[in-house]
């Protein structure tokens, strides 16, 4: 079972635009949650009217990327989904994007996360991120292949990488038992990066793919 999880703050015309790209995703099976935290606009009512099978559950109040986000891999854990994706909202996604990232966690169980290549959206074909490096010299993040046009350089199979960002994050669900959820103190900004460093020092691996 697979729970795809958006975040929403004020934001459901870009929230609207990734659930009817979500539709066009054939397999394999997945629920959608969408965490709304405490929109002052009518993103609620859209929403549910646009897409009545969609979960939303309001948080009532801001929680932030972070705590919206720990609130719907809590939902994850007590409804018994073995994988969750963390989705941005802003995000729009090719039909086929998500059978890989099962596979690749499916196949390498010391995989504890998974994420795609992923690109600008409005430069379809230039790069924005094929995973994440630290350079710990320089205690700096960056994301690989920023900014290079897609010439096929990053086809191949899953690769170990630093991290992967949560614009499009799988990951097991029962990955939180060992090492929790999102640390809140980030509140939005690199509380994906902290996140896979915890799962690699409980011996994970976090694979781009």
């Amino acid at each position: 079972m697979i729970l795809i999880l958006l975040v929403n703050w004020n934001g459901h015309e870009d929230t609207l635009a990734c659930l009817r790209s979500l539709d066009a995703v054939q397999r394999p099976a997945f629920d959608v949650l969408v965490v709304d935290n405490a929109s002052s606009d009518d993103s609620v009512a859209r929403i549910r009217e646009a897409f009545p099978a969609v979960e939303v559950l309001e948080s009532g109040e801001n929680l932030g990327f972070t705590g919206g986000n720990n609130l719907g891999l809590e939902y994850a854990r007590q409804h018994g989904y073995e994988y969750v994706l963390l989705l941005n909202n802003d995000t729009e996604v090719a039909p086929d994007f998500l059978s890989p990232l099962v596979e690749a966690l499916e196949a390498d169980p010391q995989a504890a996360a998974a994420g795609p290549l992923i690109y600008y959206h409005a430069l379809p074909q230039v790069v924005w991120s094929a995973g994440g490096a630290i350079d710990w010299k320089r205690g700096e993040t960056r994301m690989i292949g920023l900014g290079e046009g897609d010439e096929g350089q990053f086809d191949g199979p899953p690769r170990p990488v630093d991290f992967v960002t949560g614009c499009a994050l799988l990951a097991r669900t029962r990955i939180l038992e060992e090492v929790g959820g999102l640390d809140e103190r980030f509140f939005t900004y690199y509380e994906e990066v902290e996140w896979c460093l915890r799962m690699q020092r409980a011996g994970y691996r976090i694979l781009f793919v």
